[in-house]
Order: C-alpha cells, then sequence, then structure tokens
C-alpha cells in the first residue's frame, strides 16, 4: 500500500512529497525489489515532471482530463458460429447471474454423493477421512474426476453440455459447504453423542445420575430401544425406527441451518475487508482456480493444469508412494511408505516433537508466504521448548480442561486463549473502517461503499447475523444454559469461527482448530456456580458442534467467496447453492449413518464414532459435575493475559515494521498438538521455497508450482481412489492420509 502526503513548503510551486510503503501482503524478496524499485522510478518521474515548462504541463493536465472523462467502451466479440470456439463468458447484463441450475443440479447429486461416501468411507469401511479437515480432500477428489472426465467428455460430446467455468466455480463451492456436513463437522459427532448418553449410561460411571435428570428432552431420543439396536443392531426383519428420530434430529437441525446461516452472514460481512483490503493469501483456492483456468485460446476440452508435466509429477510421486501403502493392505510383501518418522525427544523425553511429512500439506504450505512458514516451525519448536522448561522446572496446573484443549498442559492452553483473544479483536479492529461501512450500509442503501457484487447484500448479512444470532440464543436457553451466561459462551463461539477462518485463509493451516472448548473457557473463566448442573449438561451437548472446530461452513464460505470473485456477474444464486448443498449433504449422511449403525451395529464400526466420541464427551463433563460448584480458575487468567500481550505485541510489530520477520499467526497456533502433526511438513516445505526463492527467483517459484500442485491433488486422488477399491472388494480399515 503506497500512501502519498504532499505539503507546501517556502519556495513557490514547490512542494514535498512524502512517501510511505507499507507492506500488506507477499513474500519479502518482492517486496525489497519493489521498494527500491518503485522509489527509484518515483524519483524519475518527479525529475521529468520538475523540468517540463507550464505549457507541457498544462497539456499533460489537459490529457489525463480527457482520459477520465472518456466512457469506457465494452465490446464484446461476436461467438464464432463453431462451437467449439465459444466464447466461455458472455459479459453479464444486468442482474443476470453467471450461475446455472444446470450446474446447481450437478452440485446437489455431488452433495449428496459426499454426504453418503464420507461416513461411509470412514465409519463403515474404516479407510481415509475425506471431511476431516478444511484441505477438503473428499472435494477435491469429486472436483478432479469430473473436470477432468466427466466435463471433458460432455464437452467432447457437445460444448453445451460441459459445464461452464462459472458452473465449475460454483460446483466446487458447492462441495466445499458439503464437506462441513456429513462426519466430525456435525452429523457425525450429533448422533453418537445424543445417543451415547443412555447407551453408555452404566451404575459405574453414574451418568444416569449426572446427566439424565437434567437433559432437556428434545435434545436425544427418548425411545431406548432404539437407542440399544443403532448401537448394537436390529435383529434380522426389523425395520429402522426412523420416527424416534424426528423430534431431537429436526430440533438440531434447525439449530444447525440457522448457525450455518449466520456464519455465512459473517463470511459476507468480512469478505472484502479480508480479500481486498488486507490482501490474505487463500491458499486452498490455489488448486481449483488452476484446475478450471482455460488456456489463452479460450475454451479448452482438457484444461492447461491437466497438461502440466510438472503437476503429473508431483501427482505421480503423492499417488504411487501413498498407494504403495494401500496395496500393501492387500499383499502384505508390498512395502509401506512411511508416512511417520522417528519423533525427537528433548529435555530427558519429556517432551516430543513428531516427524510427519504428508504431500498434500507440503504442497499447500508451498503457497504460503516464507514469513508465514517460518514463523508456525520456529513458533511450535519454541512452544516444545518452553513446556520443556516448565516440566523441568515443575511448572505445572492442576485445572484439568477438555481433551479437545490445543496442549495437554493447562497453563499452555490458556497461553493460546489468550493469543487467539488478542488476533481476531487485533484483526476486527483493523477492519474497524470497513465493519463501519457495512453497518452504515446495513441501514442506509445509499451509503457509498457497494455490496452488488457480494454473496448477499449488506443489509441482508448484517440483519441476518442478528436474527440468526437471536434464534441460536434463544435455541441454547431453551436446552438449559442459563442467560446470564450466553453472551459469554456465544461471543467465544464467535471468535473462534473468525481464528479459525482467518489462520486458514492467511496461512492453509487445514489442521487450525480452536484453542479450547468453549464451554471449558466459560468453566474455567467464571466457574460453576453461575451455570448450575441443567446448564452443566446443556453445555456438554454443545460439544455436537464446538468440540472440534476444524470444519465448519465460516471456512468453506471465505473459500468459496474468494473462489467466486474469478467470476463476473451477481453472485446470489450461489447463496442459494449453498444452502442445497448443505440440506443435500445433511439427509444423505443421516440416512447413511443411521442405516449401516441399524444394520451393523454401531459398537461394531469405527470406535473413534460411535464409542470413543460419546464416552469423551460426557467423561469431560462427568468430572466437572461431580465437582460442582467449581471456582473459577485465576492462574488460567494470568496466562491468557500473558498470551494475548506477546500476540499484541506480534500484531503491532507485524503492522509497524515491515522488515519485522515473525508472524503473529505462527504464536498462536504454537502450542497446538494438530500443529504438530504439520510442522515438520511446514519446514521442508519452507526449506524447498526458500532454495527455489533464493537461486531461480520469482520465475523458478511460478515454474515449481504445479509440481507442488500435483502433491496436493495427488494424495487427496489415491485416498478417494482406495476408498473406491475397499468398496468394490468389501475391505476396511485400509486407511491411507488424513489430510
Amino acid at each position: 500500500q503506497v500512501d502519498l502526503m504532499f505539503s507546501p513548503t517556502d519556495t513557490e510551486r514547490i512542494w514535498a512529497i512524502h512517501v510511505e510503503l507499507r507492506r500488506l501482503s507477499g513474500e519479502r524478496f518482492y517486496w525489497q525489489q519493489l521498494n527500491q524499485r518503485f522509489m527509484n522510478q518515483l524519483r524519475k518521474e518527479l525529475l521529468i515532471w520538475h523540468t517540463l515548462d507550464d505549457e507541457s504541463r498544462e497539456e499533460h493536465r489537459q490529457m489525463a482530463i480527457r482520459l477520465l472523462e472518456q466512457p469506457v467502451e465494452v465490446k464484446v466479440a461476436e461467438p464464432e458460429k463453431d462451437e467449439e470456439r465459444e466464447v466461455e463468458e458472455p459479459v453479464e447484463v444486468g442482474s443476470r447471474s453467471p450461475f446455472t441450475w444446470k450446474g446447481i443440479a450437478v452440485g446437489a447429486v455431488l452433495s449428496l454423493l459426499v454426504g453418503i461416501g464420507a461416513p461411509y468411507g470412514i465409519i463403515f469401511l474404516q479407510g481415509s477421512y475425506m471431511a476431516l479437515n478444511s484441505s477438503s480432500p473428499g472435494a477435491i477428489f469429486l472436483f478432479f474426476f469430473f473436470t477432468l472426465l466427466v466435463n471433458t467428455l460432455l464437452g467432447s460430446l457437445r460444448r453445451r453440455l460441459a459445464l461452464s467455468r462459472a458452473d465449475l466455480v460454483l460446483l466446487y463451492v458447492m462441495l466445499l459447504m458439503a464437506v462441513t456436513v456429513p462426519t466430525q463437522a456435525f452429523v457425525g459427532y450429533l448422533i453418537p453423542i445424543i445417543s451415547g448418553l443412555y447407551y453408555y449410561a452404566s451404575p459405574e460411571n453414574k451418568w444416569g445420575e449426572l446427566f439424565t435428570p437434567h437433559v432437556t428432552r428434545w435434545l436425544a431420543p427418548q425411545d431406548q430401544e432404539a437407542v440399544r439396536a443403532l448401537h448394537e443392531g436390529l435383529a434380522p426383519g426389523e425395520a429402522i425406527p426412523w420416527g424416534a428420530w424426528v423430534e431431537p434430529l429436526g430440533y438440531w437441525y434447525a439449530f444447525f441451518l440457522v448457525l450455518s446461516f449466520m456464519m455465512i452472514c459473517m463470511g459476507v460481512i468480512l469478505h472484502r475487508q479480508w480479500s481486498e483490503n488486507e490482501r490474505l493469501a487463500y491458499p486452498m483456492v490455489e488448486l481449483p482456480l488452476r484446475m478450471i483456468d482455460e488456456g489463452e485460446g479460450g475454451f479448452e476440452r482438457v484444461k492447461p493444469f491437466f497438461k502440466s508435466r510438472a503437476m503429473w509429477i508431483g501427482f505421480g510421486i503423492a499417488f504411487l508412494l501413498l498407494g504403495l501403502n494401500g496395496l500393501h493392505h492387500y499383499v502384505p510383501s508390498v512395502p509401506k511408505y512411511p508416512v511417520y518418522f522417528p519423533a525427537l525427544r528433548i529435555f530427558e523425553g519429556k517432551v516430543v516433537l513428531p516427524l510427519r511429512v504428508t504431500f498434500a500439506w507440503v504442497g499447500f504450505f508451498y503457497l504460503v508466504n516464507l514469513d508465514i512458514t517460518f514463523s508456525i516451525w520456529v513458533f511450535y519448536v519454541l512452544g516444545k521448548i518452553q513446556e520443556g522448561i516448565f516440566k523441568a522446572v515443575g511448572i505445572a496446573s492442576t485445572e484439568q480442561l477438555s481433551l479437545y484443549s490445543f496442549s495437554q498442559t493447562a497453563d499452555l492452553t490458556h497461553q493460546a486463549m489468550g493469543a487467539c483473544l488478542v488476533f481476531v479483536l487485533y484483526s476486527l479492529w483493523i477492519g474497524r473502517k470497513h465493519l463501519r461501512e457495512v453497518w452504515r450500509k446495513a441501514w442506509d442503501r445509499n451509503a457509498e461503499i457497494d455490496d452488488s457484487g457480494e454473496l448477499l447484500s449488506y443489509r441482508t448479512a448484517v440483519f441476518g447475523f442478528m436474527g440468526s444470532l437471536v434464534f441460536i440464543g434463544v435455541w441454547l436457553w431453551a436446552s438449559g444454559i442459563p442467560l446470564i451466561i450466553l453472551p459469554l459462551f456465544v461471543g467465544t463461539c464467535l471468535i473462534f469461527y473468525v481464528f479459525v477462518t482467518r489462520v486458514i485463509a492467511t496461512a492453509g493451516v487445514a489442521t487450525a482448530r480452536s484453542p479450547m472448548v468453549a464451554a471449558f473457557f466459560v468453566i474455567s473463566g467464571i466457574g460453576t456456580s453461575v451455570i448450575g448442573a441443567k446448564g452443566l449438561v446443556a453445555l456438554t451437548f454443545t460439544y455436537v458442534w464446538q468440540s472440534e472446530m476444524r470444519l465448519f461452513p465460516m471456512i468453506a464460505c471465505a473459500n468459496g467467496l474468494k473462489l467466486a470473485e474469478s467470476v463476473k456477474g451477481t453472485k446470489k444464486r450461489l447463496f442459494w447453492a449453498m444452502g442445497i448443498a448443505l440440506v443435500c449433504s445433511l439427509a444423505g449422511a443421516t440416512w447413511i449413518i443411521l442405516t449401516i449403525c441399524y444394520d451393523h451395529g454401531g459398537i461394531n464400526l469405527h470406535k473413534f464414532f460411535m464409542n470413543h466420541q460419546a464416552m469423551r464427551t460426557f467423561t469431560d463433563m462427568a468430572r466437572v459435575v461431580k465437582q460442582h460448584p467449581v471456582a473459577l480458575d485465576m492462574r488460567g487468567w494470568v496466562f491468557t493475559g500473558v498470551g494475548a500481550a506477546i500476540e499484541g505485541f506480534l500484531m503491532f510489530a507485524q503492522h509497524r515494521f515491515y522488515w519485522w520477520p515473525l508472524h503473529p499467526v505462527g504464536f498462536v497456533i504454537s502450542v497446538g498438538w494438530l500443529t504438530g502433526q504439520i510442522w515438520f511438513s511446514v519446514f521442508v516445505a519452507w526449506m524447498l521455497k526458500s532454495i527455489i526463492v533464493k537461486y531461480g527467483g520469482a520465475r523458478a517459484f511460478n515454474v515449481a508450482k504445479p509440481l507442488f500442485l500435483g502433491l496436493i491433488l495427488g494424495e487427496a486422488v489415491v485416498a478417494g481412489f482406495w476408498l473406491v477399491v475397499d468398496w468394490l472388494m468389501g475391505e476396511v480399515g485400509n486407511s491411507i492420509t488424513n489430510m
């Protein structure tokens, strides 16, 4: 960003020009070159201007005025008669949408397939996760299959049969939305949790005494026989008791759809600030954009990306090496490719640094700025050193947080929580001007800011957000959460949604998640006296949607809106496509999970979902309910303050000093156990990119980019490929990747 200030001097007709350059985004080596070249060019232009006489200056002024006043003529070339040379996207007229109902229909079918296939693949086949993280391998796999095979075949038969570039964008956005539903994101947690309380209750764990009296009736199915059959299976000839699930699922699905709408509204409100004003990188969008980009000659049956030799080399590396693991499952004599390497142990083995290289993570982080990747792995190592020092000198909290927390050490989790709060609040403060304009537009349609290119008008987004917030508050209050803690609890959830989405948009950290469970932040922060036993039980059921916060609709919306920028025309129809994708995926996931559980018995399927997930949720809160009332933890607030102070300094330094090498996003996720799964891949990507940039410059970086995109695509495709093979062969337990 270039700021120019003109101020008069003592000499007539001579003005002082103050130039300030601020790096909003981009690589440091680009910045250094730009800084020097820009200043040199500016000096030359000023010197030339000062050498001109008054007549020449006036001539320049008049020419500039004529150029500014000259109307812009838009010429639309007539499409050639040859079908193969048809113009891909004509200029949109008025409010005409570039997205067609044909594209929405295809997206609905594939969204239904995601809703059915993702839970079936992990819960029944116990294979690779296709809807675990925001990397969305399920979406990538189906999009690859459709763009390379189906759409190419349709285009070969008749050009009009193939989806346009705009519809391919719509299709991928719908797939992104679809993967936010079926497994960890919602349905895969909902059914085990609301049924697990009654099935796993026993005299030993005393859940019947601790939880059952305080459960609001519509939160869980009341038919005990239907619950037992879900976990143990139906007898031959028995029908699935769908009626037992109508009431609880109806309430839960209404909540989820309103929650999703609220997140879409949040995405619309923040989109322009993040994408245009701050220019966040959105690394997750790079691959689908490359897959649909046309060549210079217009429409091509096979997109240029799929003609890239470098891409297929990267694809082959990931597909073949990981494919060995899938083949090893069938032929044990075939060697396996090691995903994990021997871990590093420091502080006499008390602290472990896992070493794992994932092709997809290396590919994603190659697309991220070097200062960000450097900060991620450096702060992770520093966080492990801090953990080791704490263990060595005996600094340890007795507080027991949720198993879903960032770290097993409560102090470090609170520290990360403080960093998270500052990270979000500071980013909102930076965008205060934009947020003020959005608020003004919501009340005054004649406000200056233009929202015609947004998914929703700012008026709809603001009032939709407020209305959804009221509905969610009433729903949670009706479930048993006291009114007095609702602002703190809901506000914490909103901060977590913004936090995870911004980390992913900034750094491409697909494993990003909230530092704590919102319920435990409230419990630790204010104690349980004001919550009460019924409130604690109601907070337990919020684990369905805010415990494993890796994937949710706001992430899909943010990436989808960035992807949709490549399409001209109104985006309103894209909103309805998102809603259709959510509903289709929701219906498919519900049907397949209930069907396979009643047919085979949930306890015979993937242990994490139907056993471990339900047990962990209520075990987590049973400890708190038994100890109720619990006082607030002041030690936690101290470490929250420490983390907030450090993150605040990092945020200030990043925006104040262009030379500052450490990015705040590295510290805010530094102690997360999921960061431990990716940090070494981040290091590898940083090292490779540093070498390429240092010795080859920007040209080598761009030449190598398809190879790294191929790594991402290859890992997603090999996971989907072996799931299909396992389904056809009737094989289970063949897990390839959890990207």
